[in-house]
């Protein structure tokens, strides 16, 4: 699995990488190449100045010792920002991922694991140093970080069009929006001229088909409504097999903006539509290898790391809103 990063605003130099030349360095994988993903991870949210500033602001957590991807986070993003060193280490994370997730047995030393599923999971762990008496689903701490800068708050219904009946709403919070790719190809053929938030949402609904609230005999789609305005949103590939053949297809679909009005069948908050949202960062995954790409802003060009090789590349997208 895949996923791409969208971020809220106009001006790349208002959220994106502002600091020093260290948005560059790699981290040392050393010998332990399994746990790439939480590597990629962290050069993708380093990028991100209003995820690093907001960490960096928070005097207080919940620490949970050797697994306390918290502290692991804060050391790691020190040394990013102070340290001469041309690559770092990245023990103390890959460790404090394996600690926390030992007894599920997932994101362990010598395994590989879904991306945007640890993307997710520091997410929630995040969540829980910082405000570890709050509910996932209803957190309202102001200093949360995932829920105040990544949380979408939704509800879900379906209307019958037919005879007009509802069901009640199921309200839900996502932290990843997670979108077929076999799906999204098929939509993109069918909707070529369609922005890209529209067809996320039109490849994230097709086939899903329920039955009507009061059984009137028809089937119809789930509406998704969005209720805040989140400031990053994630959005992650499922794909079908290790060796698909859509990876161009993929690509080709991909646009550089993103409309929050477009991706949910409504949104109720008014900054949320009008919010354009624009890509920061991507996490891509082939034949059992990581890599990933994050803007940068002092040199207005995307950077890409492949282990703890890094280098500046063009990246080219359609400009469809």
């Amino acid at each position: 699995m895949s996923f791409l990063l969208f971020h809220a605003g106009s001006l790349a130099s208002r959220y994106l990488q502002t600091e020093s030349s260290s948005a560059s360095k790699p981290l040392l994988l050393g010998r332990l190449l399994h746990l790439l993903l939480s590597y990629y991870s962290m050069q993708v949210l380093w990028h991100l100045d209003i995820f690093r500033r907001s960490l960096r602001q928070l005097p207080n957590h919940y620490c949970l010792g050797d697994s306390c991807i918290f502290c692991a986070l804060k050391g790691i993003f020190c040394q990013f920002q102070h340290s001469r060193e041309r690559a770092l280490p990245s023990d103390n994370l890959r460790n404090a991922l394996a600690e926390t997730f030992k007894d599920e047995q997932r994101f362990q030393l010598g395994f590989m694991d879904d991306a945007a599923e640890c993307f997710e999971n520091i997410l929630e762990r995040i969540h829980l140093h910082i405000a570890p008496d709050a509910e996932t689903d209803a957190c309202t701490s102001k200093s949360c970080i995932t829920h105040q800068k990544f949380a979408m708050a939704l509800y879900e219904q379906s209307v019958c069009r037919s005879c007009g009946a509802s069901s009640d709403p199921l309200p839900f919070t996502e932290l990843v929006h997670y979108v077929s790719t076999t799906a999204l190809c098929q939509q993109f053929l069918e909707r070529r001229d369609e922005r890209f938030g529209e067809l996320l949402q039109a490849a994230s609904t097709a086939g899903d088909l329920r039955n009507c609230p009061s059984n009137c005999g028809q089937r119809i789609k789930m509406r998704r409504v969005l209720m805040n305005s989140p400031e990053i949103v994630t959005i992650g590939f499922v794909w079908d097999s290790d060796q698909s053949d859509l990876t161009e297809d993929v690509i080709r679909s991909l646009g550089p903006h993103l409309n929050l009005s477009g991706l949910f069948y409504r949104v109720t908050d008014e900054r949320a539509k009008k919010s354009e949202l624009l890509l920061v960062g991507m996490i891509c995954y082939s034949s059992r290898h990581y890599c990933a790409f994050a803007y940068h802003t002092k040199s207005s060009k995307w950077v890409f790391f492949d282990d703890a090789n890094v280098k500046e590349v063009r990246l080219h997208l359609s400009v469809r809103a």
